[in-house]
């Protein structure tokens, strides 16, 4: 079974730069992300690193994106001017809040869906207590059900549950519910390559899609697609 090859440093960081490039591609019309975030409070910086510390200690036992994967997620966010996003796979809230983070930039909102109840109650207590709750939409369920239900479309997608369950999800966004010139990541593109290996090869030959992998940690991997626009 072939796995991903694994990027240096240089591929990376050109990689990288590309896709924060595609942000000015992705930005809502003039004033309406500023309009949006004036009716959300800000989120208290101090508040919210209290939160992140006892969140960050808890990360194994959570399976939570590492912290560099969760800043970069936030990054890409806020370089594509995203203001519609969705997560699959919430976990305890730790990608969540740092998404969060990058939407109160935007003016935007976060849907995140988590299949289970006990990780779903510790998520709403972490967002709550991170003053985020009025930015971020918790949902409980199953997501391959759940997301027949989602209005969309959504411009940045982050995808981190079922690896084995991608093909399904990515029927269930595209087209109506990923935007064009909308991003679709799904994490563990490299640690966990041979169960996105028909994912992969499948949005690899896709014509409305470019792709690229990056990975802070030089372990994980995140699969970046974007969706071309037709004008």
């Amino acid at each position: 079974m072939q796995t991903e090859k694994r990027l240096n440093r240089r591929e990376f960081c050109t990689a990288a730069m590309g896709l924060v490039a595609v942000g000015a591609l992705a930005s809502p019309a003039p004033g309406q992300a500023e309009q949006t975030a004036s009716r959300i409070p800000r989120a208290e910086p101090a508040r919210v690193r209290r939160v992140l510390d006892g969140m960050e200690s808890k990360i194994g036992r959570y399976w939570s994106t590492p912290r560099s994967d969760a800043e970069y997620l936030s990054l890409m966010v806020k370089a594509t001017r995203a203001t519609r996003v969705l997560e699959v796979g919430t976990s305890q809230g730790y990608s969540a809040i740092w998404m969060g983070l990058g939407l109160e930039e935007t003016g935007g909102r976060l849907t995140t869906i988590e299949i289970d109840s006990g990780r779903h109650a510790v998520a709403q207590k972490n967002v709550r207590d991170a003053g985020l709750a009025g930015r971020i939409t918790l949902v409980r369920g199953d997501a391959h059900k759940e997301m027949a239900g989602l209005k969309g479309p959504f411009d940045f997608v982050f995808l981190d549950a079922d690896k084995d369950g991608q093909m399904d999800y990515f029927r269930q966004l595209y087209p109506a519910k990923l935007a064009p010139g909308g991003i679709v990541a799904v994490h563990n593109a490299v640690s966990e390559a041979g169960d996105l290996r028909r994912y992969m090869e499948m949005i690899r030959r896709h014509p409305e899609f470019d792709t690229v992998i990056v990975s802070t940690t030089m372990d994980d991997g995140i699969a970046l697609s974007y969706r071309h626009r037709k004008e």
